[in-house]
């Protein structure tokens, strides 16, 4: 399977196996896991030392501990659980782009059987609009200037290439197609942070993301990339809201003046 920019640890059920293990050997077997995931498949045996960052003899001083974790195969260390969690990983991307792919041309059908029903109707017999110019001259024009249905179709297919889009494998720079998963909001909910409804951003706020980071050039994987763009969104619409907030206080706020007028009675 693919690389993947992130891991599925479950720290009770971690916890509960390494009870036993040092902070070194801890160290080790996070980094075992870790080139496990990203990498998607078994770790060589002539590797292991390196990817742990250990020298040879503390390597050895820990691989007993380690080993009990994994199923020696001879050439590599195989782990079941994590290679259930890949597959099921693998399966849950196949599901979603295959759903994406289905929605697409299920639009995609609909909008040509409407076409379709739209050409048998105007083959019946009913004409446009008929007009007269000033001079006399019949002429049929198109006085229908409603742009709803090009909006609509517009925004069909924004979402279904949003739906159709997989994200790429490793690191990459933000490119002017760019966009989150289908999952944005969702996935900015796990971090604390609450987008709104779907799909939690605006097409100005997606542009706006996409210009700014395109200058700074950097690469992240896609994962990394849509958590910088929930951040941004989050620290962006904060700042607006305060910034409306204090103009709505400083338009009430106003210097007062001392009374100076000498009440009834106290006049000399």
């Amino acid at each position: 399977m693919a690389a993947l920019p992130y891991m599925q640890l479950y720290i009770a059920d971690y916890l509960a196996d390494t009870m036993h293990l040092s902070t070194e050997e801890h160290g080790a077997y996070l980094l075992l896991m870790f080139n496990y995931w990203q990498t998607g498949r078994p770790i060589p045996k002539n590797r292991l030392s390196k990817i742990a960052r250990l020298s040879n003899d503390r390597w050895d001083a820990v691989e007993p501990s380690l080993k009990e974790f994994f199923n020696d195969t001879g050439t590599e260390w195989v782990q079941e659980r994590i290679e259930r969690d890949l597959e099921a990983v693998k399966n849950s991307i196949s599901q979603k782009s295959a759903a994406g792919k289905a929605s697409a041309q299920a639009r995609k059908a609909k909008k040509g059987a409407n076409t379709q029903q739209n050409s048998n109707e105007r083959s019946t017999g009913v004409n446009a609009p008929f007009e007269q110019s000033i001079n006399g001259n019949s002429t049929n024009k198109d006085t229908d200037t409603d742009t709803d249905t090009d909006l609509k179709e517009k925004q069909e297919r924004e979402l279904s290439a949003q739906e159709s889009f997989l994200p790429p494998i490793g690191k990459f720079p933000i490119t002017d197609d760019w966009m989150p998963s289908d999952d944005f909001v969702g996935q900015a909910a796990q971090w604390g942070i609450n987008l709104g409804d779907r799909p939690g951003y605006t097409p100005v706020e997606l542009q706006q993301f996409r210009d700014y980071w395109k200058c700074e050039g950097k690469v992240k994987h896609h994962l990394q990339w849509e958590q910088t763009f929930a951040s941004s969104l989050k620290t962006s619409r904060a700042k607006t809201s305060t910034s409306g907030t204090s103009s709505r206080r400083q338009a009430g706020f106003g210097i007062s003046q001392p009374d100076t007028e000498i009440p009834p009675g106290f006049r000399g």
